[in-house]
């Protein structure tokens, strides 16, 4: 099916239309769609042809021109489409609009397993394929016969469409009163009017969403809901309807009737991938994704093998932490659609391996995706995490590296790539990567900064226990990286404490051995203590350790001095 009229063909049709007088004349023009058709090849297209016939039939000339099969078929077949296929939604109002009518009938038809036809219609407006009314079912042994009941019920819908254009200008004016006087007085006419109801909900809605107090916001969300409670017993598929109530109920406190709204709104629109999104992720936050589940199972049982549904069913199981089912239904969408094996196909499969404990799985899914989006940075990053998480730290570091090569800017990789080396212990790598994190275009440099804080930090305590002067060495480094891509006094009191460990134990191995260098690290050390203690001093947190500190740093340097001036002749 096209997703779209080609334009320039459509409106040369259009054109091309014969302008009959009682075209002109009429008060309006209807057209009818091809039906959506179940169960019999060509019955959507005999369906719309026998109505248009009932509708002739049913409409005086003055009151209504129906567009003959022939204009309509002409404009589908200069456009590129079928006159046998039924439309999309979106292309039957362009269609519409370019055959100038006013309103359209549109719906299905299926074939019972008893050879019966059953016609589900509705009339839309051109001008916004949102607002429509719902029409009976009707159900005969011939098409023709199903049509005739519709088209009597196609006359009675349109008296409310004076009432309804009336409410929706008035309300556009500002005159809310008389649009609802419009509204009501339709219903008047028409019993089941759902348009103009839809009008009325509108002009509530409105108000709520203007209110400033609570109370304003809940008393016009009740006049709201009464009114789409109505629409819902005419129509229980008005996404118009559904999309209110799933907010109005919100303001009633009642998230029970919100999320039933809002599971209606699939059931009642299952193809609007936007709305199924937006549905999925209001389920989701309110930690109730769970109860679409049941949903999508029956959308599969209704259409098996579409592409769409199974999207919808995979996005919706992983969305309610369902693993098992989507770890099932993931390669069957890509059997029934290739292209749906994207990038985040793979990420989300390998993450339902993960949340199941099959880290091959896992593992086999992300590398399958790396095969084919070998430059896709989220792809490798993904990839990378799962190997770190395997214990492969080596391999997770080279995929990182192409990660950040596919993505130079990109914070979360350098920072994964930075711990990959913290947890080999490489930590000159480790600071060269921090460092050149910090360097990018609009980097947060805090963040690069607190990381290695925290390993300098978490380097500084693993010294304490070991007493190695190297292993408070790789402290400092770790420090003075954070400190000079954002300076602090935690770092530099750190790199003092380290630094006078360092000279402490410098010095003792200098005075038995009578080393120079090891002198000299003692004296350079001793100054880089009082260095960073002193800027310890100026924090609370830090202050009575480093005066104490401090107090023995005069009592070492004169020793030290002369440690240098005997070894280091």
């Amino acid at each position: 099916m096209k997703s779209r009229f080609s334009l320039a063909a459509a409106i040369l049709a259009c054109l091309a239309l014969p302008a009959a007088t009682q075209a002109q004349q009429a008060k309006t023009r209807i057209t009818v769609m091809t039906f959506q058709s179940q169960g019999e090849k060509g019955a959507g297209a005999k369906a719309a042809d026998e109505l248009r016939k009932r509708l002739s039939d049913e409409f005086d000339s003055r009151d209504a021109y129906i567009l003959p099969t022939k204009d309509v078929t002409n404009t589908l077949e200069q456009s590129g489409f079928s006159p046998t296929d039924p439309l999309a939604a979106n292309d039957e109002k362009q269609l519409a609009n370019l055959l100038r009518a006013d309103e359209y009938v549109t719906g299905t038809i299926t074939k019972t397993p008893t050879g019966q036809y059953t016609v589900t219609p509705k009339l839309v407006l051109s001008r916004d394929n949102t607002v429509w009314q719902a029409l009976p079912p009707a159900t005969a042994g011939k098409i023709g016969d199903a049509m005739k009941p519709v088209a009597n019920e196609v006359k009675q819908a349109m008296s409310q469409l004076d009432n309804e254009a009336s409410c929706v200008s008035k309300a556009r004016g500002n005159d809310l009163a008389g649009a609802l006087a419009a509204a009501r007085a339709a219903t008047k006419d028409y019993p089941n009017a759902e348009m103009s109801r839809l009008c009325e909900a509108n002009i509530f809605y409105a108000q709520y969403a203007k209110a400033t107090t609570h109370a304003d916001s809940v008393r016009y969300a009740d006049s709201a809901l009464v009114v789409t409670q109505q629409i819902a017993q005419i129509d229980p598929a008005s996404t118009a309807a559904l999309r209110m109530q799933a907010e109005l109920y919100k303001v009633r406190g009642d998230s029970a009737q919100s999320r039933a709204a809002l599971i209606n709104l699939i059931r009642a629109d299952p193809t609007n991938d936007r709305l199924i999104a937006q549905v999925i992720n209001d389920l989701a936050a309110s930690g109730h994704a769970q109860d679409a589940v049941p949903l999508v199972k029956e959308l599969l049982q209704r259409s098996p093998g579409d592409p769409q549904t199974m999207r919808t069913a995979f996005l919706v199981y992983l969305a309610a932490n369902d693993f098992q089912d989507a770890v099932a239904q993931g390669p069957e969408l890509i059997r029934a659609d290739t292209a749906a094996a994207d990038s985040t196909y793979f990420v989300r499969m390998a993450a339902a391996y993960v949340n199941l404990n099959q880290t091959p799985q896992a593992l086999q899914m992300l590398q399958q995706g790396v095969q084919k989006y070998p430059s896709n940075g989220s792809l490798l990053l993904a990839y990378a995490s799962a190997l770190r998480k395997a214990g492969q730290g080596q391999q997770a570091a080279d995929v990182l590296k192409r990660a950040v090569a596919a993505n130079p800017n990109n914070p979360q990789a350098l920072l994964l790539l930075a711990d990959t080396y913290a947890q080999a212990n490489q930590l000159d790598s480790v600071a060269a990567v921090l460092s050149r994190g910090a360097a990018m275009p609009g980097a947060d440099k805090s963040t690069f900064a607190q990381y290695a804080l925290g390993q300098g930090s978490n380097a500084f305590k693993a010294a304490n226990a070991s007493k190695k002067r190297e292993d408070y060495q790789t402290a400092i480094r770790l420090l003075q990286t954070s400190d000079q891509i954002s300076p602090s006094v935690d770092a530099k009191f750190l790199i003092g404490a380290s630094a006078f460990s360092i000279a402490q134990s410098a010095a003792q191995d200098a005075s038995s051995s009578k080393s120079c260098s090891l002198a000299q690290l003692a004296e350079s050390s001793l100054s880089q203590a009082a260095a960073g203690l002193q800027a310890g001093t100026t924090d609370d947190k830090y202050k009575a350790p480093a005066t104490q500190y401090l107090q023995y740093i005069p009592q070492l340097r004169a020793p030290i001095s002369a440690e240098v001036k005997r070894f280091c002749k």
